[in-house]
C-alpha cells in the first residue's frame, strides 16, 4: 500500500523544544500571519512552527526543500495548483467511504480518480521540467510520482477515465413531477425522465400562474457546490439529493458498467497526497515571507547548521519589527550582530529603557525557531548549533497585583528551569526578577548565571541589573563563560537619543531614567516651569 509522501518527519516521540510559554513570549501565533494564508490556517502554522527539531540531518533536509522550491518558479506553481486539488479530492473520498448509495460511491470514486490523475501528471510534469534538485526529499517525491505515473494501472486509468464519464454525463438533468395541495404546498414528486441535456426553461411560475413567459425566475433555486468551492462540511460530507435512491433505479444500467472498470482500481490509493499538501502549503507560506521580506530590503538567508562550535549570527533583525516596517507601522529595524562562544556563551544585556533590548532578545529566540524548522532566518549570515529547548521568561501583564505575588511567580518559574534545561539549551530572559528591589534581583540572578555559565547553557538575560553585568565583566573567574551586552545611546546633554545597536562591551551603569523623565516632561526643571505658567511656585 502506497505511504503518505512528505517532505517533513517529525518524531512524535521527541521531547518538545518550544514550551507554549515560549511559543507565547516569542509571539509565534503572529509570527504564522506572516506566512501566505492561501492554502493552510494560521492554527496549523503555528501548530507546525511550535515543533521544531533538533536533529542536524532533518534540519538541514527541510533547508534543502526551502532552498529548491524558491529557485524552482515552476515547481512552486505546480504546488500550488495542486493544492486546493488535494483539498477536494480529500472531500471526494471522505464522502465516499461514508455514503450509503451506491451511485453517489460511484460518482464520487470517479470524481477522486479524476482528481488524483490530474493531481499526479501536474506535479510528474513538473518534476521533469526541474532537472536539478538538491534537495532527497523532492527528489524522492518526484521519484514516486514518477512511478505512479508509470504503472500499468495508471496508464489503463487515464486512458478509461474518458469513456466512463462519457456514460454519465449523457445524464445531464432531470424532469420532476410535482404534486400540490389546495395551497400549492408539494406534497408528492417523482422523477419522470433522465435527460441528456442541461434543463433552460425559466418560465415555470409565469405558466403556473397563467402569465406571459416573460414572467421567469432568474436563479436557481438549490444549487450544490461545485469546485473549487466544493468542500467537505463538519461531519466530512459534501451535500447530496434525496433524490439518489430513485435514480439509481432509473440509470442503474449506465452505472454497472463503470462500476465493473471501477473495481479494478480499488486498490489505488488517493490518500498518497495528504500529507504532501499540507507540507509543500508549509514552505510556500515560509516562502512567501521570504520574498515579502527581501521585495523590503530585509536580508534573510538560510543558515549553516553545525553539531559543534560556535554560534555567529551577522545582521539579526527581529521578525516582528521587520513585519511592522513591512506594513509601514515603524521605522527600517536596526540589524544587530552576535556569537555564542566558549568564553561568552550566556549574556547579560543592559542599556537605556525602550533601547532595543527586548526587542534583541526576542529577535535571537525567534531566529532558532525558524533556523530549527528548516527555514530562513532574518539575518545576512548565520552559524548555529540547534539547541534541545528554547526557554523565556518574559514579564506577563499582571495589573494590580502585588509584587509578592509576582515574585513568587517569577522564582517559581525561574526555578522550573532547573528541571528541563541542559547544556545544549537557549535561555532567554528579558526583565526577570523586576518585581524585587535591585540587591535581592541581583542576589537571585547570581546565582542562576553561575549555574547557567557551569551548565554551558547559551542565551541572553535582558535586565536593568547594572551592577550584576559590571561584575560580571570584573570576574571572568567567578562567571566563566558569561559575557556583557548593551543598548548603545547617543547621549547629548539631557538626552540619550536611542541606536537600537547592541555591542558586546561593558556596562555604563545607567538605564538613562532622566531621559525618560525628560520625554514625558517629568524632569525637576519641567515640572517647575509647567507650575510656574499655571501661578504656581514652590516653597523655597
Amino acid at each position: 500500500m502506497d505511504q503518505s509522501l512528505r517532505l517533513l518527519r517529525t518524531d512524535a516521540t521527541a521531547p518538545h523544544i518550544l514550551p507554549e510559554r515560549s511559543a507565547t513570549d516569542l509571539g509565534v501565533q503572529d509570527l504564522a500571519q506572516y506566512f501566505d494564508l492561501s492554502f493552510i490556517s494560521e492554527h496549523r502554522i503555528a501548530r507546525r512552527l511550535s515543533r521544531p527539531v533538533d536533529d542536524v540531518n532533518e534540519i538541514v533536509a527541510r533547508q534543502d526543500v526551502f532552498r529548491d522550491l524558491r529557485e524552482h518558479a515552476d515547481l512552486c506553481e505546480a504546488f500550488r495548483s495542486v493544492i486546493p486539488k488535494v483539498d477536494e479530492l480529500s472531500a471526494f473520498a471522505t464522502t465516499r467511504r461514508e455514503s450509503g448509495s451506491i451511485l453517489e460511491q460511484t460518482i464520487w470514486r470517479l470524481g477522486e480518480l479524476e482528481l488524483f490523475t490530474e493531481c499526479v501528471d501536474i506535479l510528474g510534469s513538473a518534476f521533469e521540467r526541474t532537472r536539478q534538485l538538491s534537495s532527497t526529499r523532492l527528489s524522492g517525491v518526484a521519484t514516486r510520482i514518477s512511478e505512479i505515473r508509470s504503472r500499468p494501472e495508471f496508464l489503463r486509468l487515464r486512458s478509461e477515465l474518458p469513456d466512463m464519464r462519457a456514460g454519465l454525463l449523457q445524464r445531464q438533468s432531470l424532469t420532476l413531477g410535482v404534486n400540490l395541495d389546495e395551497r400549492l404546498r408539494p406534497v408528492e414528486v417523482a422523477v419522470l425522465s433522465v435527460n441528456a441535456e442541461r434543463f433552460r426553461e425559466r418560465s415555470i411560475i409565469g405558466r403556473l400562474f397563467g402569465t406571459s413567459g416573460s414572467f421567469s425566475t432568474d436563479s436557481t433555486v438549490f444549487a450544490t457546490p461545485l469546485p473549487p468551492e466544493i468542500t467537505a462540511s463538519a461531519r466530512g460530507k459534501v451535500p447530496l439529493s434525496p433524490l439518489f435512491q430513485e435514480l439509481e433505479t432509473l440509470i442503474g444500467d449506465s452505472l454497472r458498467p463503470v462500476q465493473r472498470t471501477l473495481r479494478r482500481y480499488v486498490d489505488l490509493n488517493t490518500a498518497v497526497l495528504n500529507g504532501l499538501r499540507g507540507d509543500a502549503a508549509f514552505f510556500l507560506g515560509a516562502i512567501h515571507l521570504a520574498e515579502t521580506l527581501e521585495h523590503n530590503g530585509i536580508a534573510v538567508c538560510i543558515p549553516e547548521i553545525v553539531r559543534t562550535g560556535d554560534d555567529e549570527v551577522h545582521d539579526m533583525v527581529n521578525l516582528h519589527l521587520a513585519m511592522r516596517f513591512v506594513r509601514g507601522e515603524s521605522g527600517r529595524p536596526v540589524p544587530n550582530s552576535f556569537s555564542f562562544r566558549r568564553d561568552a556563551r550566556f549574556f547579560v544585556l543592559t542599556g537605556p529603557n525602550q533601547g532595543g533590548k527586548t526587542t534583541f532578545t526576542q529577535a535571537a529566540g525567534l531566529l532558532y525557531l525558524m533556523a530549527q524548522n528548516g527555514l530562513f532566518v532574518a539575518a545576512r549570515s548565520a552559524r548555529i548549533r540547534p539547541t534541545d529547548r528554547i526557554e523565556t521568561h518574559f514579564p506577563s501583564a499582571e495589573a494590580g497585583r502585588l509584587d509578592t505575588g509576582r515574585l513568587s511567580e517569577e522564582t517559581a518559574r525561574l526555578s522550573g528551569l532547573i528541571d528541563v534545561i541542559t547544556g545544549g539549551s537557549i535561555v532567554l530572559l528579558n526583565e526577570s526578577l523586576s518585581s524585587t528591589g535591585p540587591h535581592e534581583a541581583a542576589v537571585l540572578a547570581e546565582e542562576l548565571l553561575r549555574v547557567f555559565s557551569s551548565l554551558g547553557v547559551r542565551g541572553v538575560f535582558a535586565t536593568h541589573l547594572h551592577d550584576l553585568a559590571e561584575s560580571v565583566c570584573e570576574d571572568r573567574h567567578a562567571y566563566q563563560g558569561l559575557g556583557s551586552l548593551v543598548a548603545e545611546a547617543e547621549i547629548s546633554g539631557d538626552r540619550a537619543e536611542r541606536t537600537y545597536r547592541i555591542r558586546e562591551g561593558s556596562p555604563d551603569g545607567s538605564s538613562y531614567a532622566r531621559d525618560i523623565a525628560v520625554r514625558h516632561g517629568l524632569s525637576y526643571e519641567q515640572m517647575v516651569e509647567r507650575l510656574a505658567e499655571r501661578g504656581i511656585g514652590l516653597e523655597s
